[in-house]
Formats: structure tokens, sequence, C-alpha cells
């Protein structure tokens, strides 16, 4: 029952911040500036991080623990790597809760630097369709929406799949071994073979057909004619954008299932992550169009995440913990940026000479 009220009450939280968002971005401008993205962002990354330390007090409440019998199940269901073996109830749930705080902020980091790609291609995708950037907000707030949504059905629903058979587990290693082996050896170009692709996309046909389609963007989602509802063309970006979304959830929740199978855990951060995309859109828009190396810090973080799935049992009788594996994504994170900042840096200087 518990663990219900702390869904129902994380779906409130995170609809009364939205609710706070698409207020407030109403009263400003239709293009978010630089300065409103960063307060923005700041904002979201805040409240993530707030509640990832809120844990420390109240994360034994999300399912329910009250002996360390209760306790000792979660840990072996959910695969925590903590041993609370001769430990009295209190120091072992002290235990507990600290563990749920690290998943959370590996979840949350992770998905945070993944999203980073899935940015660059919604730019793309407003690029390849002229969307007016007075509509960008709109669309990326109703695409968040619908990630949330999904998100919700994808993680709890592969939690149930992981319950009756682990062995799933591994397929999720193969997709996150493959996934980072083709972005490191992805091959940069100017954008214009993703824009191609984006435009001969089986969605974007399938609406051509359509005959109660308006291809414009100055009338929402939907209007009503003659009798008919139309859909527009902001309705048909925002269905590419979601369908992005699906794809690039498939890679990045399999990582985080390498961390923790706790689904509450997974979503809390999952959705943590995801609510700043649209001010963290706007904030790369505005300033942050390329890291060099995104691809090779993304593709180096999904194999390491494959690795992880394969090897452990080994890893837990090494004693690897979930702190060995949020440094190492917060290394990996700190070395792509740094790297890219210093190739734009080296670029510039030998521009100037």
């Amino acid at each position: 029952m518990e663990e219900i009220i702390t869904l129902i009450s994380f779906v409130i939280l995170v609809a009364f911040l939205m609710f706070i968002d698409l207020k407030v971005g109403k009263t400003q401008h239709h293009v978010m500036t630089l300065k409103s993205a960063a307060l923005w962002t700041i904002f979201w990354i805040g409240a993530g991080v707030l509640f990832g330390f809120s844990l420390l007090l109240w994360g034994h409440h999300i399912h329910s623990i009250h002996s360390i019998e209760d306790l000792s199940f979660i840990i072996k269901k959910h695969h925590h790597l903590i041993n609370i073996n001769g430990l009295a109830f209190d120091e072992a749930l002290k235990l507990y809760r600290q563990n749920l705080t690290v998943e959370y902020f590996t979840g949350y980091f992770i998905e945070k630097s993944l999203s980073l790609d899935n940015i660059f291609v919604w730019l793309i995708i407003f690029m390849s369709f002229n969307v007016p950037e007075k509509y960008y907000k709109d669309i990326l707030f109703w695409g968040i929406v619908g990630a949330v949504v999904f998100r919700f059905i994808f993680i709890f629903g592969l939690s149930s799949l992981l319950t009756a058979f682990e062995w799933v587990l591994f397929i999720f290693a193969a997709i996150l071994l493959y996934t980072g082996i083709k972005m490191i050896f992805k091959k940069k170009d100017n954008g214009e073979k993703e824009k191609e692709k984006y435009q001969n996309h089986f969605i974007v046909r399938q609406f051509s057909k359509f005959r109660h389609f308006y291809p414009d963007y100055d009338r929402g989602f939907f209007f009503k004619k003659g009798g008919f509802i139309f859909v527009t063309g902001s309705f048909l970006v925002l269905c590419i954008v979601e369908f992005i979304d699906i794809i690039f959830a498939i890679d990045s929740i399999p990582a985080i299932f390498a961390i923790t199978a706790d689904p509450y855990i997974i979503y809390f951060s999952n959705i943590f992550a995801i609510l700043g995309l649209r001010a963290l859109f706007f904030l790369v828009y505005h300033g942050l169009r390329s890291l060099y190396y995104l691809n090779y810090g993304l593709g180096t973080l999904l194999i390491l995440m494959g690795v992880k799935i394969i090897t452990e049992d080994w890893l837990h009788e090494i004693g690897f913990t979930n702190i060995h594996s949020l440094i190492l994504v917060l290394s990996i994170i700190t070395i792509t940026i740094v790297a890219s900042l210093l190739k734009k840096n080296n670029s510039k200087v030998k521009s100037n000479v």
C-alpha cells in the first residue's frame, strides 16, 4: 500500500512542478532566453538533487520496510549491492537508504548525460521541419509529458519482466554494448543525412497521406473545421519527438537497470533527469551546440554499464559498489566535457593563427 501511496505522491509532485513550468512559461517570451534557460536548468537540477538526498530520510518507506526480514527480501529482490549481515535493524536501514540515494544519483547522472544526445536530435528535427522558434516550447513541454507517461509503462513493465525472467538483463547488456560501440565509431557529418532520415521516416510518410492534415504550425496541435478535426505540423513534430524519446529510452533505461532493479528508484531518477530537458534544450540551443567528444563519452558509458550487467556477481565478490559506479559515471561525463572544451579552445586558437 505504501508503494502505491509513494507513487501517487510522486506523480502529484511532478504534475505540480510541470504546472508551474507551464504557467511561468506562458508569461514569458515564446523562445526561452539563455538566462531563463540557465535559471530553469539550475532549478530542475536542484529539485532532482534535493529529492535524491531526501531518500536518506524516507527511502525505506517506498517498499514499506518494517523489519530486518522485509529489508533482506527487498535487497535480494532488487539486487542492491549491500551486505547487512550482522547489523542491527536501524544500522541496516541507514545503509539501505544510503545505497538508495547512491543508486538514484547514479541513474540520474546517466540519464542526464544520455539526454544530451536526445537534445541534439531534437535540434535536427526542428531545423529539418523548419519549425518556427516560438513553437519549440509547447512541443517540448508536451513531449516531456508524454515521456513521463511512457517511461512509467516502460520501467514498471520491464521490472515485472525482470522479476519473472532475470536472463532479460543479458539482452539489455547486449543492447548497451552494441549501442555504445556504435556511438564510439559513428562518423560525424553536417547533419544532412540525419535530416533526410527523419524527413523520410515512416511516421512522416503516414501523416502525408492523412486527408485532414494541416502542414503549418500556427493553429496548435489540433483544430476543427467544417465538422472535421485537423492535425497540424506541430502535432506531427510532437509525434516524432515522442518517437525519438522512445528510441533513446530503449538505450538509457537498460543502463539504469544495470545499477538497480528497483523500478521506483529508476523511475524517480529518470523523471527528474528528463523534467529539465526543455530548459536544457534551450541552453544547448543558445550556446552549447556541440560537445566534440560526446559520442565517445556516451558510448563508453553504455559499454561500461553493459559490462557491469554481465559481470555483476564477480563485481559483488571483489567489493565493487554503487559508489564506484557513480564515481565512474561522473568521471566519464567530466572528462567528456573538459576534453570537448579543450578541443574547442584549441580550434579557436588555430583559426586565429
